[in-house]
């Protein structure tokens, strides 16, 4: 590392603005901004046999769904899980922050999210990313498993597998009440024009629906889900549905599917109907603090603080996750693209993601790209350069993992920090 002769305390300007809804400024104008301004996430998907094993229990060992995203996992990340949009099972997902070196978290039940499950640091292998809790392997289907060991060889998979499928960006409302809008995956379902989607919304286990274009005049359709989060079929009927755009529409419903990246266009929500808790708005108001009052002017310095578990810290490449601190920050200066988030232990380290770019939102997360990493320890401050990203959902509606990663020359560094969904402190101080 190299020492920062200018200061040897925490710089309180260089802070990320976000205040969830309506609250921090880089959410908002990620939102705000013209469609063709918003970042497109170069999502990929693809078949491959996979091995998932975490703490001592094999979960996936077969054909699996391959995902890559740069912006979401890192150069070189992805995530594992079921290629089938009829049935919840294991997965697991592994975030690279440099050459080598990162992080994987996985689900301990069927059908839970892997993103917000236990965490591991680990390292590559070959194929297989490896820590002390938890192996994840990926192979081309038909390579075979050269030099891999483990319970099982790779079995055939049992049935065919849906073909096309792939992300995408769907609304669901039903009975005026908003069931899913965002990120979802999708399969053609028929050679009619009929299809099936699979999303989880605010933490709760999949959601299901399907179009039925079967037998219908043009421009009609049959809209079916699983209305029971525990039901793994879309078998509530919704009656028929009219076509609206990129909606179909009755009394009761309206069900919409966009390509993954694709604007929505001059598309609005329908009247009087809130969108979930979890997502923030998509035409929020007039930026606004916490009191409802209008947004603070420039160089005023926001300060949110969170409370939760922490459940990894990597500095320098050590795993010093016991020794992290129930509290993590999030500071922004008004007018300012200038960003950090800050993570502690309990004998007063300080490690903190830097940025000097202006991060954007996506299906509710905030991306915020890092190009700096500041230790503190002992009175000492240490800056270095460092490549990696920090992901925050809207911290307002609810419990969210906020998770940061980068790399400095070969040297990792990490933070998986849970919220316990209680609102964030907000404080606010003049500049100087």
């Amino acid at each position: 590392m190299v020492l920062d002769p200018r200061s040897g305390r925490v710089r309180t300007r260089r802070r990320l603005g976000l205040l969830a809804g309506a609250l921090l400024s880089v959410f908002l104008s990620g939102l705000l901004a013209p469609p063709a301004a918003q970042a497109q996430t170069p999502t990929k998907s693809r078949k491959v046999d996979c091995y998932v094993e975490a703490d001592g229990k094999v979960l996936a060992d077969g054909l699996c769904e391959f995902i890559t995203d740069p912006v979401r996992y890192g150069a070189g990340g992805f995530r594992l899980g079921s290629p089938s949009v009829a049935s919840a099972r294991y997965g697991a997902v592994v975030t690279v922050s440099g050459p080598g070196g990162g992080m994987a978290t996985w689900n301990q039940s069927p059908g839970g999210d892997p993103e917000n499950g236990p965490s591991d640091v680990v390292t590559s292998q070959g194929a297989c990313w490896r820590g002390e809790r938890i192996r994840a392997c990926a192979w081309k289907i038909g390579e075979g498993r050269p030099g891999f060991t483990g319970p099982a060889a790779a079995p055939q998979p049992a049935a065919p597998q849906p073909a096309g499928l792939r992300p995408a960006d769907c609304y669901l409302e039903v009975e005026g009440k908003v069931r899913l809008d965002g990120f979802c995956m999708f399969v053609p379902d028929g050679g009619q024009g009929g299809f099936v989607v699979r999303a989880r919304a605010s933490g709760k286990p999949d959601i299901l629906a399907r179009l039925d274009r079967k037998g219908q005049e043009p421009g009609r359709a049959w809209v079916f889900w699983n209305e029971q989060y525990a039901d793994m079929e879309p078998i509530f009927a919704l009656g028929q549905a009219t076509r609206n755009g990129p909606c179909w529409e009755n009394a009761q419903t309206r069900f919409c599917v966009w390509q993954a990246g694709q604007s929505r266009g001059d598309w609005k929500r329908s009247a009087g109907v809130a969108a979930p808790p979890a997502s923030p708005p998509a035409s929020p108001p007039a930026a606004r603090d916490a009191a409802g009052t209008e947004a603070p002017p420039p160089g005023t310095v926001l300060t949110l603080t969170f409370r939760g578990r922490c459940e990894a810290l990597v500095i320098d490449g050590e795993d010093m996750g016991a020794a992290c601190a129930p509290t993590a920050s999030n500071e922004s200066t008004a007018g300012s693209a200038q960003a950090v988030f800050s993570f502690g232990t309990g004998d007063a380290r300080t490690l903190m993601f830097l940025a000097s770019a202006k991060g954007w939102v996506e299906n509710g997360t905030l991306h915020q790209p890092i190009d700096q990493l500041r230790y503190e320890e002992a009175g000492r401050s240490h800056l270095v350069k460092a490549k990696g990203v920090c992901e925050m959902p809207n911290p307002m509606g609810g419990p969210v993992v906020i998770t940061c990663t980068a790399q400095s020359a070969n040297t990792p560094y990490a933070a998986r920090f849970r919220t316990d969904g209680s609102r964030p402190a907000l404080t606010r101080s003049s500049p100087g």
